[in-house]
């Protein structure tokens, strides 16, 4: 009976990540703003991987957004063919960046969030570092990949910070705003103890 039970909780776990990841992918195609480059603001995309991560930890919420990465990637396609210079090692760095770790780093948003004892705080915390860990690898991805795009006379690190933060800042701004309007439905059970 115990086993029936635990099988059943896991399978109720993996249907609402895989629930989560394709409503974050739907999500996602819905642009508010799209940088001519890559990068762009949604209406929350990332905010069902984020759930996942605060209801289930870091186990779910790193494989839902891993799921929900390779999509981003698959779609984002155009982008990589588009890398300045064309071999396979700058293509795979711009995967990896901009799409996978970028992504995949939202996983972490629950084990972030339930280490303040307030859960307000620990949701806003959990977003922000999570969203300043994707502005990091696109930093990143900007420096060593779009160097060659950067405007003449800017400094590669200054254009690659300003750029991304143009789409970055608001995508996680805007997540982080309704994240914390949900927190504060009763029952909804972003948290797993007030479930």
């Amino acid at each position: 009976m115990v086993v029936i039970m635990i099988q059943r909780k896991k399978a109720l776990i993996l249907t609402e990540s895989a629930l989560c990841a394709a409503a974050a992918v739907a999500l996602s195609m819905i642009t508010l703003f799209r940088m001519p480059l890559g990068g762009s603001v949604t209406p929350f995309a990332t905010l069902p991987v984020i759930v996942i991560s605060l209801r289930h930890g870091n186990k779910w919420g790193v494989a839902t957004a891993l799921v929900f990465s390779l999509a981003q990637l698959l779609l984002g396609m155009a982008n990589i063919a588009a890398v300045p210079v064309k071999n396979i090692g700058y293509m795979g760095l711009c995967a990896l960046l901009d799409y996978v770790l970028a992504y995949t780093l939202l996983g972490f948003s629950g084990s972030v969030a339930h280490k303040f004892q307030r859960p307000i705080t620990g949701l806003s915390a959990g977003v922000l570092i999570t969203g300043c860990g994707r502005l990091a690898c696109s930093f990143l991805s900007g420096i060593l990949v779009w160097g060659p795009y950067a405007p003449e006379g800017w400094n590669i690190a200054v254009y690659s910070l300003a750029y991304n933060a143009a789409w970055c800042v608001p995508d996680v701004t805007i997540t982080l705003i309704v994240c914390l309007l949900l927190a504060r439905v009763r029952g909804l059970g972003l948290f797993p103890t007030d479930s």
